[in-house]
């Protein structure tokens, strides 16, 4: 896979009224199902959620604490699929940068969503995760 990247932002981001929970679900002892993974994890999460129930908005107050250079290859390869996927063009690739920004509105609206989930579901989130997981596999 080539590593050479376009136009890449220095970060990505989210909006600050989501900043405690990419912050407190991740910590080691967190009461979370993302305890000690990083905010790329639960960015790139949120980012899969918002882009599968095509749902986006624009981060308000964006807090820009999530370091490009901190995400894997493959997870910066996940990303742009993302924006290939909806464009349905490779040449996006030239230029990164609005394909980041897109990945942040997707990841805006996930973690909306996602919240909503662990709010209603509690500690039960993991297992309702699950079931929604196998219904998606189910229809493929």
């Amino acid at each position: 896979m080539n590593d050479e990247h376009r136009n890449e932002p220095r970060n990505v981001g989210y909006g600050k009224v989501n900043k405690d929970c990419y912050t407190e679900w991740t910590k080691k002892d967190a009461n979370s199902i993302f305890a000690g993974t990083t905010q790329a994890d639960l960015f790139l999460f949120s980012m899969g959620i918002g882009s599968h129930r095509g749902k986006k908005s624009e981060p308000k107050g964006k807090a820009n604490d999530i370091s490009v250079d901190a995400l894997k290859e493959d997870q910066k390869w996940a990303l742009l699929s993302t924006g290939i996927a909806e464009r349905k063009d490779l040449l996006i690739l030239k230029d990164e940068k609005p394909i980041y920004l897109e990945a942040e509105r997707y990841a805006e609206e996930g973690i909306k969503i996602l919240n909503s989930h662990i709010e209603k579901q509690g500690l039960n989130y993991p297992k309702f995760l699950e079931a929604e997981l196998r219904d998606l596999l189910a229809k493929e």
